[in-house]
């Protein structure tokens, strides 16, 4: 009688195998979850820097203190004056960069409306209507 200790080598290609293929039929449907959820967090990141600017532009001294029309994630979170000091406050410490695209890893741009107290947030450098985040989603976070 003899004593088997293993496996034999065609059972672990085989094993190997199925392993790829099922990697293989899976990966699509990762990334595009992982996708999927970065344009999710472009959206809310958006939204939130949108309530922020609305929030600084409600007080005077924030009002007053907006004398840009464009503005990027960095510059609202940052001290200065008592507009950028009142979004940094809202905003946080959180690190405001483009998670999905082309601009991943780039600021949010930011322009400001003070006359109707409203802003438009986009996730490029280049204010391009594809990647708008906030108020409406462009095609790209469609």
């Amino acid at each position: 009688m003899k004593n088997n200790k293993g496996f034999s080598l065609v059972e672990l290609i085989i094993v190997i195998a199925i392993m790829a293929i099922l990697a293989g039929a899976l990966a699509p449907a990762l990334i595009k979850y992982i996708n999927k959820s970065r344009k999710s967090t472009d959206i809310s990141n958006g939204d939130l820097i949108a309530k922020a600017v609305t929030t600084a532009l409600a007080e005077e001294a924030g009002f007053e203190a907006c004398t840009k029309t464009s503005y990027s994630s960095t510059e609202l979170c940052s001290d200065g004056n008592a507009f950028t000091d009142e979004t940094h406050s809202t905003l946080g410490a959180a690190s405001m960069k483009v998670k999905y695209g082309n601009s991943k890893g780039k600021d949010f741009t930011i322009e400001v409306d003070k006359a109707n107290n409203k802003c438009i947030v986009y996730a490029n450098p280049t204010k391009n209507a594809d990647d708008q985040v906030y108020p409406e989603q462009g095609k790209n976070y469609k």
